[in-house]
């Protein structure tokens, strides 16, 4: 993991998850801010998103965020940041140092 210093978290997200609210007595599905946190934002270099052109592959954000959070996180979540919307593909923790958790997204079309 290349974050070495906290003060790298240096944006925030919001962890939103679907859940069934009643609006005027109907039962709908929205999206609910579970959580907002610092978090560092890495994006695909260009020479990657040049590469993935013509396949399937769609751009990939990544967030590092501290391992130990007061919520649970799932890929059944998404990530708000700056207006877009993020559907979580991978959550990845740290396995040695027990410190940061890499969540790679793709955006939400």
């Amino acid at each position: 993991m290349l974050i070495t210093n906290p003060s790298q978290l240096d944006e925030r997200i919001t962890f939103n998850q679907k859940k069934t609210v009643k609006i005027n007595g109907v039962a709908q599905q929205q999206n609910v801010a579970v959580a907002t946190i610092w978090a560092s934002v890495w994006k695909q270099k260009l020479s990657d998103r040049m590469a993935s052109i013509g396949t399937q592959t769609k751009t990939v954000t990544t967030f590092v965020i501290r391992e130990k959070q007061d919520f649970s996180i799932t890929n059944d979540m998404t990530i708000l940041w700056k207006a877009t919307s993020y559907q979580i593909k991978e959550v990845s923790p740290d396995t040695v140092n027990k410190e940061w958790k890499t969540i790679i997204c793709e955006v939400i079309a």
